[in-house]
């Protein structure tokens, strides 16, 4: 895998699709691997004719894990020099939860670098459980403990919906799926936390969102908790022209249990866009 070395951090990267595509960049949530990519929108979007990348943000591997605390615009930052290193001028750019908070960023700080930006279960006022969950996984971080071996796998199981944890073939599913991954370690993990807390606590960020000048897609997802869809509809009323989809039945895992119905909506608001640009 291709990587950048960048003032703050080294990013690895990959490039899919034609050369010759729109490019679109899509950036991964809160621990997740850019290889959950390869499972849900990357395909469809270089099936579309554009060309993607992906990569790890900092704190995750094979991307470096600078020490703690990191920032969303640090992040922000890291995609821009990836940009800058792949030539890229202005791209559209597809967020997925903490990914999502970085998209946003970069479309209100550096506009002519995007060409649309797609907010998926991300684009909220902070909730009272999003701030009480992320402060437990930040002090959690903190005691910089050993962490038990399925503690990853019901930390991502967790936000599925109730009636499907109900189900042992379920759980069982996913136990299998990502039960014998590595307990995600610091400082990258005690990073990226900070970062998290910092947004949801950020009460003056969504004072941004009328200043939003580019075409934006907000994605959300009917049992998203981090994001429930009435807090993200508020959101994209207030953000110019913004075009709002609500995803029924999938949770704030939508982007992966759903990923043809997320795929469809991203590739049809991209060649909406594209249109009316």
């Amino acid at each position: 895998m291709p990587e950048v070395r960048l003032p703050g951090a080294t990013i690895a990267y990959d490039v899919f699709g034609p050369a010759r595509g729109e490019p679109v960049v899509l950036v991964c949530g809160l621990s997740q691997p850019a290889l959950g990519w390869h499972f849900a929108m990357m395909p469809a979007l270089t099936e579309a004719g554009y060309q993607v990348v992906t990569f790890d943000n900092r704190g995750v591997a094979p991307s470096s894990a600078p020490p703690a605390p990191y920032t969303v615009d640090e992040m922000v930052d890291d995609t821009i020099g990836l940009l800058d290193h792949l030539g890229l001028e202005a791209v559209h750019i597809v967020g997925y939860s903490m990914g999502g908070w970085i998209a946003e960023t970069l479309a209100f700080r550096s506009p002519e670098r995007v060409r649309s930006a797609v907010f998926i279960g991300s684009c909220n006022v902070g909730t009272s459980w999003e701030k009480a969950i992320t402060t437990v996984e930040r002090d959690l971080a903190r005691l910089d403990n050993e962490l038990p071996k399925w503690f990853n796998a019901v930390e991502t199981m967790r936000y599925l919906p109730n009636h499907e944890l109900q189900q042992d073939e379920v759980v069982d599913q996913w136990l299998a799926l990502i039960g014998d991954m590595e307990p995600w370690t610091n400082p990258g993990r005690l990073g990226q936390y900070e970062a998290a807390l910092a947004w949801s606590l950020d009460v003056q960020r969504t004072r941004r969102w009328p200043e939003l000048s580019r075409p934006c897609l907000v994605l959300s997802f009917e049992h998203d908790v981090d994001s429930p869809p009435a807090r993200a509809r508020q959101a994209a009323d207030t953000i110019p022209g913004a075009q709002f989809v609500e995803l029924a039945g999938a949770s704030h895992l939508g982007v992966f249990t759903h990923s043809a119905e997320v795929s469809e909506a991203v590739v049809r608001f991209l060649a909406g866009s594209a249109r009316a640009g």
